[in-house]
């Protein structure tokens, strides 16, 4: 995976402004629609004169649109990295902004869904290691109850960490395809990453180290453009397909000399 980064340091080389302006420009946008949004707020709060229904139904609005500008300042980052990646050029229609939209919100259930799924059975006996604590039961119940919630939540972690992975590709399949059925969006990120699933998850572990100085030293520079970059030279990597063994029908020739 090496010779990936190498590549995606090479790509930016030179445009490193550019990239990290596209990289950070997302969480910008974020932040100036969130403090619009609690000043509209505290205006609703504030103007008793307007119906109860038509403060929640402007603040439903506002965050819809706020969420739909996010996403939209973010769908066009990803398409700045992508062309640089793979050097080719990828439009950006109305219909793209809006199914992005609506793949970022299936996602966003998906993901409670799956988190329910994953870390209930944790959460369970984690809450029962607690309960015999509390009511007296033997320790060695409670530490077993709680380690066992400990192994089961890292295992869950896995779990999602590798089959979020499938979902990965939505806007590189966008991108390439052009396609704007969110549905057929999300069911060709599966299909495309169905036989790279370890292998993906393996480069995004790579780069914790460099998350966790993201997190660290928000954004460190240049970190966020050369991880964004990579994700895009790994994924337009041609997927190697496994060679088929042919025996032949003719008799082997040894020559001796």
């Amino acid at each position: 995976m090496m010779y990936i980064k190498l590549k995606a340091q090479k790509i930016l080389m030179g445009k490193n402004r550019k990239a990290f302006l596209a990289s950070i420009l997302p969480y910008l946008v974020t932040g100036a629609l969130l403090c619009l949004n609690y000043y509209l707020l505290i205006f609703l709060k504030n103007y008793g004169d307007m119906l109860l229904i038509f403060k929640i139904l402007t603040a439903v609005i506002s965050a819809v649109f706020s969420l739909f500008m996010i996403n939209t300042v973010s769908f066009i980052s990803e398409n700045y990295f992508f062309r640089r990646a793979t050097n080719s050029f990828a439009p950006v229609g109305l219909r793209d902004l809006f199914c992005s939209f609506a793949v970022k919100t299936l996602k966003f259930f998906l993901f409670f869904s799956w988190c329910a799924v994953f870390f209930s059975p944790a959460a369970v006996l984690l809450f029962s290691a607690n309960y015999a604590n509390t009511n007296g039961e033997p320790r060695e119940i409670a530490v077993t109850l709680a380690v066992s919630a400990g192994v089961t939540a890292l295992v869950g972690a896995g779990c999602f960490f590798v089959l979020w992975g499938r979902y990965s590709k939505v806007s590189f399949v966008q991108f390439t395809t052009g396609e704007t059925n969110p549905v057929k969006v999300l069911a060709q990120s599966c299909e495309l990453t169905e036989e790279n699933q370890i292998r993906y998850a393996l480069f995004r572990l790579s780069f914790f180290g460099w998350d966790l100085l993201c997190l660290l030293l928000f954004p460190i520079i240049y970190v966020l453009p050369y991880r964004k970059c990579a994700k895009y030279v790994f994924f337009s990597e041609p997927k190697k397909k496994k060679q088929r063994v042919v025996f032949s029908d003719k008799p082997i020739v040894f020559i001796f000399g």
